[in-house]
């Protein structure tokens, strides 16, 4: 993976700090150590693909459609949960 790719994904991962108030550029260049410009271009880059809004606070947060992605995936998992536990209660 690229080097930019392996910082947006960090940048990602930092708004998990504060999904509801969200966080500041300030925040998270200061706990990734990277300059404030590099993390406002990926904070860009994350805002124009849908995953992540700028609160009227001025912080950044996920957006609801990286929420939708994480209860999508939750309800997947537990469908799939529930048809193992199926199948597991036939074999047994």
């Amino acid at each position: 993976m690229s080097t930019k790719g392996i910082r947006l994904l960090r940048v990602f991962k930092a708004l998990e700090a504060h999904p509801i108030i969200g966080i500041s550029n300030k925040e998270i260049s200061d706990g990734l150590g990277l300059s404030p410009t590099q993390v406002s271009r990926d904070l860009d880059d994350l805002i124009a693909e849908g995953l992540v809004v700028k609160l009227d606070n001025g912080n950044f947060a996920y957006s609801v459609k990286t929420l939708q992605i994480a209860e999508g995936f939750r309800q997947q998992h537990k469908r799939l949960k529930a048809r193992l536990q199926e199948i597991e209660q036939r074999v047994y």
